[in-house]
């Protein structure tokens, strides 16, 4: 994937962008590279302050607050008539997502919605709870969540219509994976560049190697893509390259050699992606 180009659409929202090489291959955590920094896109800021705060283990005068501050933000490139946008505010991140119909926008939010004293002995591979800046919970689980705003109505929950569950794995193949050390993971990374993440396993570099759903030199082994379709997200078993890019690399390094683009994946492909026989949640 080629370096950014100007970021005219957040340089017109006030933001303060990359120039040079380094700004552009650096790096927000794991969601965002080249980012640019300013005031949070105001649909952006309007979600996450409306969000029920029987949902975010945040208040909202915490949230009002908070969404004035200077975030990292990209746009990107949408089915709507706008861009889409994705913003991060410290653990928090949200990525609008254009609907179909014009009048409707829907967010995929990552936020602390699970206190982890309600969580019910909650056991997930790869979650640990983060300790809060406010409010009466102290720690909570960061969880994925997608919110639907039709005009100027409030945000409505519809998680379990658009976000379909992890695939099933069967009982070998998880057996398998607890014997290796493998963890569950959800990637995210792809976001700032369309609508698709990917479930994967993440083995230690000693276990083997190896597999038929093997992927990259970092010894993971592919589950399922989730690819936003305009008023849901599918599982796809393989993606084109157009929906799942390699990150920028520097000018002259080899295209696809950044981690964690390096190494064969045969579930990205040159042909548009199918859903999976099983995809609904």
């Amino acid at each position: 994937m080629p370096l950014l180009a100007e970021q005219a659409t957040e340089r017109a929202l006030g933001a303060r962008c990359p120039v040079d090489l380094a700004g552009r291959l650096a790096t927000q955590g794991d969601l965002l590279i080249g980012a640019c920094q300013g005031t949070m896109p105001a649909h952006l800021a309007a979600l996450l302050v409306a969000l029920p705060e029987q949902d975010i283990h945040l208040p909202r005068s915490w949230r009002e607050r908070e969404v004035r501050q200077k975030v990292w933000f990209k746009a990107v490139a949408g089915f709507g008539q706008r861009p889409d946008f994705i913003a991060r505010m410290g653990d928090v991140w949200v990525r609008s997502l254009e609907g179909r119909d014009a009048d409707s926008t829907f967010y995929l939010v990552s936020a602390p919605f699970i206190c982890s004293d309600q969580s019910g002995g909650r056991n997930e591979e790869s979650a640990e709870p983060v300790r809060l800046a406010a409010g009466d919970c102290r720690e909570a689980y960061v969880a994925q969540r997608v919110y639907q705003v039709r005009g100027d109505a409030a945000p409505r929950d519809v998680t379990d219509e658009a976000l379909p569950a992890m695939p099933d794995i069967a009982e070998a193949d998880r057996a398998r994976q607890v014997v290796r050390h493998g963890r569950i993971t959800l990637d995210h990374s792809k976001l700032q560049y369309g609508p698709a993440m990917r479930w994967f396993v993440q083995y230690p570099e000693t276990a083997q190697k190896g597999g038929p759903r093997a992927f990259s030199d970092w010894n993971r082994e592919h589950l399922a893509f989730v690819v936003w379709t305009g008023d849901r997200f599918e599982l796809r078993e393989k993606v084109s390259r157009s929906q799942w890019p390699c990150d920028p690399v520097a000018p002259g390094d080899r295209a696809c050699g950044g981690f964690p683009d390096s190494g064969p994946d045969l579930f990205v492909t040159a042909a548009a992606s199918a859903p999976m026989a099983a995809s609904s949640p």
